[in-house]
């Protein structure tokens, strides 16, 4: 009986050994909320500084009508959630999606059914609350 040479069979289980053997990569796991993760001044625009957020909440969870003095950026990684914006129809993201919202936009969101997880990045101006309610 002929054997196959080492380096073919090697070939053959490489494949499989690295699909079986895929590291996971441990993720930081922030308390339930909007947790503020980077802040910091933009030195081309001095009258502007930027806040980072890594939003976690449970199912049907909700933000409240608010608007921001600057754009807000959001990516969904993980959930889903419905973003609704006044005078704009719902959009509803998944993990991988993302939405640009302009500033001084009235804007309310909704967890979907496993709960949402996203980075929220906020242009702020200077002087300017992060937030502000809008009832």
């Amino acid at each position: 009986m002929h054997k196959p040479p080492v380096p073919a069979l090697l070939l053959l289980l490489l494949p499989a050994s690295a699909i079986a053997s895929e590291p996971t990569i441990p993720v930081y796991q922030p308390p339930a909320g909007s947790n503020v993760v980077l802040e910091g001044s933009i030195a081309n625009a001095p009258e502007l500084h930027l806040v980072v957020g890594d939003l976690v909440m449970a199912a049907g969870g909700k933000i409240p009508r608010h608007r921001h003095s600057g754009e807000e950026f959001l990516y969904v990684i993980g959930g889903s959630a419905t973003v609704s914006r006044e005078g704009e129809p719902d959009l509803v993201l998944a993990p991988g999606q993302s939405v640009r919202i302009a500033p001084g936009t009235v804007h309310w969101g909704t967890a979907g059914p496993d709960g949402v997880r996203a980075v929220s990045s906020w242009v702020v101006v200077n002087g300017q609350p992060l937030r502000t309610s809008a009832e």
